[in-house]
């Protein structure tokens, strides 16, 4: 046995020590560390069963008093997730739970889990997600194993590395993407660079190009298709090209007038630090500044208020490339066989989903007038702009910076953002399928937590069916009804990760197109787009080739969704963990936590805008009878009622002064109502599956429907900042703890399970 050399070296006072015996000594201490845990451990798990025993004699939550101790449940599960909920409660303030349960359920967690100086908020789901990009991050930092440069390891591991090389991005200037704005072969140029020459206008373009070259090089050649929709696969044209929301555009509130303001003064510093790393330096370098500026704002401006006027229509209109191509003067069946890698994958006859006619008439009389000076420069310019916006976060840091001054300035508060989180994000985004591989190979996924939530699901689907067919009053005639039945009956879930996610070899051939270089993130981030081509001409091709999983994870903060027009629910792996599920604990637990919030989505199948304009094959079509829309509003009027004449108010202090926000309801109230209908189609689920009978919770001495309440309750603690609520509340959007009470206090289900008074209008059975 090879012997440990023993280091000599100098404590902080100078005394020789062996570094050896240091070891051994630091061994016992952890040894004896681990061993005050392991008794600290079983001293919780013991408190928890004595709490059980005494609160069934002394129980101030639940009024039946006359149980013994044998009524108390001390399985492993049962003490699990009552610890778990033990560590939430505020007991303190459990006489008042009828009318705030949120802070019965979510005092204690909002104590101990204070906002991180660097976050405006924090919530339960956000908790589950950090954790996973934290330790994702991890995983994107360990040593690449599959060193070969063919492998989707080495390419996503590498592409993080670039990204968050710090001194690389910050000893570099903008000169990759200023060649490629200056490239003849493609954009040609930019008003900002060509118009520098000493007298030369400073109003009109020197150089010029139709929309199809403008649009065919800066969208097709290095734009990025906006990922975040799940349609593309049906071609799907819908309203894009804004920065800022559409009401800031026109409305003379400080905050929109603030807004404007920033939005043209970040654009302002953008193009002086894009003119200085092009070494541009002429007298009239900011006044152009100011023009682009200008014209981009004046643009967006038009976009959104053709907008306003034209709101987007829950039912599209079907056409085919040939027939727009034709109506707006414009080749869009060639400008989508040039943006896709494989020109084949789409025909003029290729279906068209054309969301908003009026949008794209009024956009394309707009753009497409360039015989006009003016209107050329400005479309010349905002389309330039897009594109140094779609990479803004890959430039330097210099621009990343500018980026997040103005972030900061748009939503009235500082947002940290490390370049670290950044990376993580965007590796996530852009990368689902190795990110899934890499997180499921090294994290436990368990087969049971998936078997619980299979279950979870279809318990969920069965209980919805039978509050069809038993309640929903609100849906009054049988021809919707048996619509929502007929899309339950063809709703699929899947449950965990794709498939592709578990085979290294099909991976790589996946990655096959994407290329990655160890010196230049920009680079990367436009192969990265080069490689989407790709992407998207596979699954135009081939729909069904990832059983939809790339288009759930173009949503990498959800941890779960409905997408309407697959008709699927998706529950992704690093979901399936606590505090949402533990295949131990009681159905109580389960059916409450992550049981409610895949109910939310459920419930979107049928009364969500996507859900209620979709048929069960993803045809759009609004298949809602008169007579249930009417039935829905008055429900939805009865829960607006509540909020305006009952509620009325919510109270923040922002910086030591008192605001109140007058409650309008709307749009806020269809939220509520579907929050009423997920508890009650989980509550149904529990009915049916109730483990517990009449037994008790250790330590909470809560029955199984009391568990069930709290633990919903418990998966919508969140802290905030006051003036970032207060500003969502101002927008409609009020908080978690508003929320959860006003569906619950709509509940009869809930009245009974805590022996509370009922209100006699419900709104919503």
């Amino acid at each position: 046995m090879r012997s440990v050399p023993e280091i000599i070296g100098l404590d902080e006072k100078g005394v020789v020590v062996n570094a050896g015996r240091n070891r051994t000594i630091s061994g016992r201490v952890w040894f004896g560390t681990l061993i005050f845990l392991g008794v600290l451990s079983l001293a919780l798990i013991i408190t928890v069963i004595v709490q059980a025993r005494n609160r069934a004699k002394y129980d101030n939550t639940n009024k039946n008093k006359n149980e013994n101790e044998n009524d108390v449940c001390l399985t492993q599960g049962c003490i699990s997730a009552a610890t778990h909920q033990l560590r939430s409660i505020d007991s303190a303030v459990s006489s008042n739970l009828c009318k705030d349960f949120y802070t019965y359920a979510c005092g204690g967690w909002q104590k101990t889990h204070p906002i991180q100086s660097f976050d405006v908020e924090r919530t339960i789901l956000g908790d589950i997600i950090n954790r996973r990009d934290t330790e994702i991050e991890r995983l994107l930092d360990s040593p690449i194993i599959r060193s070969d440069q063919r492998s989707w390891e080495y390419k996503v591991k590498t592409y993080y590395t670039e990204c968050r090389d710090d001194y690389i991005r910050v000893n570099t200037s903008a000169t990759y993407l200023i060649a490629i704005i200056q490239d003849p072969s493609t954009i040609n140029g930019w008003f900002m660079f060509d118009n520098s020459a000493e007298n030369v206008s400073q109003e009109a373009l020197l150089k010029n190009q139709t929309l199809y070259q403008q649009m065919s090089h800066i969208h097709g050649d290095f734009g990025k298709f906006d990922e975040d929709d799940p349609t593309i696969k049906r071609l799907e044209l819908y309203p894009a090209g804004l920065s800022m929301e559409v009401s800031d555009y026109e409305e003379d509130d400080p905050i929109s007038t603030s807004r404007r303001a920033a939005f043209q003064i970040y654009i302002i510093e953008i193009m002086k630090l894009l003119a200085k790393d092009a070494g541009i330096t002429d007298i009239n370098v900011e006044d152009r500044a100011f023009t682009v500026a200008n014209d981009v704002f004046t643009i967006e401006k038009f976009l959104a208020d053709s907008l306003r006027r034209n709101p987007t229509s829950s039912v599209p209109r079907t056409t085919n490339l040939q027939e727009i191509s034709t109506q707006f003067s414009f080749e869009f069946d060639q400008i989508m066989r040039h943006e896709l890698d494989d020109p084949d994958a789409i025909s003029i006859l290729t279906p068209i989903y054309l969301t908003n006619n009026m949008y794209f008439t009024d956009a394309f009389e707009l753009v497409t007038d360039l015989e006009n000076p003016l209107f050329a420069r400005m479309v010349h310019n905002y389309l330039r702009w897009r594109l140094v916006a779609t990479y803004i976060n890959d430039l330097p840091y210099n621009y990343v910076h500018k980026h997040r001054e103005y972030l900061s300035a748009y939503y009235g508060y500082t947002l940290h953002s490390t370049n670290e989180d950044y990376c993580t994000r965007e590796v996530i985004r852009r990368f689902p399928f190795a990110i899934q591989r890499l997180y499921t190979m090294n994290s436990a996924i368990y087969s049971n937590a998936i078997t619980t939530v299979e279950t979870v699901s279809n318990e969920l689907i069965k209980s919805f069916k039978t509050y069809l067919d038993k309640n929903a009053k609100w849906m009054v005639d049988e021809q919707t009804k048996n619509m929502a039945k007929e899309k339950l009956n063809a709703l699929t879930t899947a449950i965990g990760y794709a498939s592709i996610a578990s085979d290294d070899a099909s991976l790589d051939d996946y990655y096959d197109k994407f290329f990655v270089a160890n010196d230049a993130h920009l680079q990367n981030s436009y192969s990265y787009h080069l490689f989407h081509r790709s992407v998207l001409s596979n699954a135009l091709k081939n729909p069904n080739l990832l059983d939809h999983w790339d288009f759930f994870e173009t949503r990498p903060s959800r941890l779960f969704e409905y997408i309407a027009i697959f008709n699927r629910l998706f529950v992704v792996a690093s979901g399936m963990h606590e505090p949402l599920v533990n295949a131990e604990w009681p159905w109580a637990m389960n059916f409450g936590s992550l049981g409610v919030l895949l109910a939310q989505k459920l419930f979107a199948s049928i009364d969500g805008p996507d859900g209620r304009t979709h048929l069960p094959n993803g045809t759009r079509n609004d298949w809602w009878q008169p007579p249930t829309k009417i039935g829905y509003n008055n429900s939805r009027n009865c829960i607006t009622d509540y909020y305006v004449n009952e509620l009325k108010t919510l109270t923040y202090e922002v910086n030591g002064v008192v605001v109140q926000v007058q409650l309008a309801g709307e749009p806020f109230s269809p939220t509520t109502l579907r929050h009423i209908g997920a508890l009650r189609i989980a509550h149904g689920a529990l009915m049916r599956n109730n483990d517990m009978k009449s037994l008790k919770m250790p330590g909470t001495n809560l029955t199984s429907e009391q568990t069930f309440f709290l633990a919903y309750a418990q998966t919508q603690c969140y802290q905030r900042q006051p003036l970032l609520q207060l500003l969502r509340t101002q927008l409609g959007s009020y908080d978690e703890g508003t929320a959860l009470n006003a569906a619950l206090i709509h509940m009869p289900e809930f009245a009974k399970a805590f022996e509370c008074e009922a209100r006699k209008n419900q709104c919503f059975d």
